[in-house]
């Protein structure tokens, strides 16, 4: 079995880091280089960063590089990857994932291009959910734009396209640390074998496991961090107490 991770997001923009709530308002929290240092230096299991201004303004290919230089631990780096040399150039800069959205969506036929190159394990598929009267709708581009595809046809294309794993996030439960989206969670781990990791709405260290007991495969958070303070020492150590395999 293996063990659940617990995984700092960072959204980017520009070369800050930034908090939204449900995609909308992002503010400002602080710098982005002084944000990596820190994580390197608690030890995190992996850091993702997503560029949430990629999709429009183009990959930060540069500052991405100086970034990894700072992240000793595995980082997985999102936003605006649209073809095989955005991959390339992101995993030459120090990447040792990616996470993409919006292609998964347009362009299938890229996602299945880069797994038989880079391999399952580099490759991390980010869908963007929202609740609606008729079931939980996909959006990419920042939440912008509606995906024609239900839930359970993107996850049977994840599947079919052997991606390493699946970022499922909230936009009703972004930023707002009430707590993950634990019926798409759920929804989500029934249809598939693939690792789920669950963000958007953790605020506090029940939701952790909350979120893990819905069915995620690791954890990730971004607000608890920033607005809270709590550290990935003490929600490790809450979560081993009470019975959680952690890496």
């Amino acid at each position: 079995m293996l063990k659940t991770r617990i995984i700092p997001s960072l959204l980017l923009r520009g070369s800050s880091i930034v908090k939204s709530v449900q995609f909308q308002g992002p503010r400002m929290i602080g710098d982005a280089m002084t944000a990596v240092k820190v994580f390197s230096q608690r030890k995190a299991d992996e850091l993702l960063i997503l560029d949430i201004d990629a999709y429009k303004n183009g990959i930060q290919f540069e500052l991405i590089e100086r970034l990894a230089s700072f992240a000793f631990m595995p980082l997985t780096i999102g936003g605006g990857i649209s073809s095989l040399e955005d991959a390339k150039k992101i995993f030459q800069s120090g990447a040792d994932k990616i996470s993409i959205n919006q292609a998964f969506h347009i362009n299938p036929e890229l996602i299945e291009e880069l797994v038989a190159i880079f391999g399952s394990q580099a490759i991390s598929i980010s869908l963007d959910f929202r609740k609606t009267d008729r079931g939980y709708a996909s959006y990419f581009n920042n939440g912008s734009t509606e995906s024609r595809n239900t839930l359970k046809q993107l996850i049977e294309t994840a599947a079919k396209l052997e991606v390493g794993e699946l970022l499922i996030n909230s936009i009703d439960q972004d930023g707002l640390m009430k707590g993950f989206d634990n019926a798409l969670i759920a929804e989500v781990a029934d249809q598939t074998k693939l690792p789920i990791i669950a963000c958007g709405g953790c605020g506090s260290i029940s939701h952790f496991s909350d979120a893990i007991d819905a069915g995620a495969d690791a954890v990730s958070a971004g607000s608890i961090f920033h607005w809270v303070g709590e550290s990935l020492l003490t929600i490790r150590r809450n979560l081993k107490d009470l019975g959680y395999n952690l890496r």
